[in-house]
């Protein structure tokens, strides 16, 4: 169920009941993950972009001191892990200090977009050092400035059998302990159940909201007890926004469903079963990508082609990202058009898919390298910063799904799938239907098919490209012609008057 939500900045976000989003004509209902951006970046892309384009929210990375990137111990310099360790939770980071970052929630509010933040409070950095703020730390004797070795729970090691459900109820409580008390790799795990290091992250937290932050993202939620996590979110004051950090292949001691009743959590099964969908041009295996297939209910998950994990072989990889090109796009046209889930867009940067600690785009000194230029155009789609979610396909189907949600489309009606490539449906509630989506993954065979698609007759737009128009007789049916590796949505909002 939500946990906490309300209205934000005058958006209607996801609900308290189980219902999913509120229904409103200014619904927005999609989201993006910034991965990496600086403060001032992302401000100008909620102002040129993400408002006008009706996006919810942006996720931002970890806003709080983190081990210093640039330290000659660092395994990997400029490593992206960086902002996963954190040393205190003053707002410093590689993205910008205390200013920067409350100037990019006050201008992002403007602009009608909320913020996310990441917040890491399963564990410290591991490290011994400075923090990028030059905060002095050791992680050998468990010592940070807030914090030292009572506040860390008791020395141990997650193990990889720790993860795998078993036949035996008392093995799998003892596996569950360890997977929530002991360390992850070699993060000090801090105990959270503790009264001082409670207070410690609720202070964190709520003066993220003071400042006018719309929700979190709480990372290795799974490594964490659900009840420590309720408890530190009872003490907010404030309407906000949360959802968990849950990897949950199924068959394991931990999964989402433990952690559903507290906040909402990530689906990776959701992206895992999408992008093999994607990957292998077998789409009619989609057609139970819901709760009746296994997933956590829609009003519960948030949902992704990718994520910065598991676009890194990490936490259930991602068999689709955005060097896949247009299978990409019409993953993310797929993901934006069914009615499941609270969708995330990723936007990536460049690296080689190989080393998958690199760092976001940098110069000589480690300093992220910016997004927008002095002369306010953003380097998207170069060698730096892919900004996928800019793609048009991206853009037209965040319309698109606001629409839908607004008029209360909820369900799939007309499920169509042509073969394994090609599929069909539309988006409605009952028998009143609000737009129709089309996709022909086969990367050679047309898709021409007479097809349902439950709207009235006319001529819609294609919000998507080629075919421009399409026609709907008076039975509601149209002849589909896609070319291979093309998509094709309409919707009650755009009719042609040609």
């Amino acid at each position: 169920m939500r946990l906490l939500l309300g209205l934000v900045l005058g958006l209607v976000l996801p609900a308290v009941a189980s219902a999913g989003p509120v229904e409103s004509p200014d619904s927005r209902t999609v989201f993006v993950q910034l991965f990496e951006w600086r403060w001032e970046d992302v401000a100008l892309e909620c102002e040129q972009v993400l408002g006008p384009a009706g996006f919810s929210a942006v996720q931002v990375s970890p806003p709080n001191e983190h081990i210093d990137h640039r330290s000659p111990k660092l395994a990997v310099p400029y490593a992206w892990w960086a902002r996963y360790q954190p040393v205190t939770y003053d707002l410093v980071s590689r993205s910008g200090d205390a200013a920067a970052f409350e100037d990019m929630v006050r201008r992002c509010r403007s602009a009608g977009v909320g913020i996310y933040v990441d917040a890491v409070l399963n564990h410290m950095g591991d490290q011994v050092g400075v923090g990028v703020a030059g905060t002095p730390f050791d992680v050998e004797v468990r010592r940070y400035r807030d914090l030292e070795d009572r506040h860390f729970n008791r020395f141990c090691k997650i193990a990889g059998e720790d993860y795998r459900a078993s036949s035996d109820p008392a093995l799998n409580e003892v596996r569950a302990g360890r997977l929530r008390r002991c360390q992850l790799l070699d993060l000090r795990d801090l105990d959270n159940g503790n009264a001082e290091v409670r207070a410690l992250q609720v202070d964190y937290l709520q003066g993220l909201l003071d400042r006018g932050v719309a929700g979190f993202r709480l990372d290795a939620a799974k490594h964490m007890y659900p009840e420590d996590i309720a408890a530190i979110l009872r003490e907010l004051d404030g309407d906000f926004y949360v959802f968990q950090e849950v990897v949950d292949t199924r068959g394991e001691v931990v999964g989402v469903f433990d952690y559903s009743s507290t906040a909402d959590v990530t689906e990776f099964l959701y992206s895992r079963r999408l992008g093999e969908a994607f990957a292998s041009g077998e789409l009619h295996r989609l057609g139970d990508l819901n709760e009746a297939g296994g997933l956590l209910p829609s009003s519960d998950a948030v949902v992704f082609v990718d994520n910065h994990d598991n676009q890194r072989g990490h936490g259930m990889s991602a068999e689709t990202t955005h060097r896949d090109g247009a299978v990409y796009d019409l993953a993310s046209v797929f993901l934006l058009g069914w009615p499941y889930g609270y969708p995330k867009l990723m936007s990536s940067y460049r690296w080689d898919g190989v080393h998958d600690s690199a760092g976001p785009p940098h110069d000589g000194k480690g300093n992220t390298l910016p997004v927008y230029d002095a002369d306010g155009v953003a380097d998207c789609g170069g060698d730096n910063w892919v900004c996928e979610h800019r793609r048009a396909p991206m853009l037209a189907m965040v319309g698109f799904r606001n629409r839908a949600r607004s008029a209360g489309a909820l369900d799939v009606s007309h499920w169509w799938a042509g073969g394994p490539a090609q599929l069909a449906f539309a988006v409605s509630r009952g028998t009143w239907t609000q737009g129709f989506v089309a996709i022909n993954r086969d990367d050679s065979a047309m898709l021409a098919h007479r097809l349902q698609t439950g709207l009235p007759a006319g001529t819609y737009i294609n919000l998507l490209g080629e075919p421009g128009r399409v026609t709907v007789d008076s039975d509601g049916r149209a002849d589909i012609r896609l070319a291979p590796l093309q998509a094709l949505a309409i919707d009650r909002e755009h009719v042609s008057d040609q």
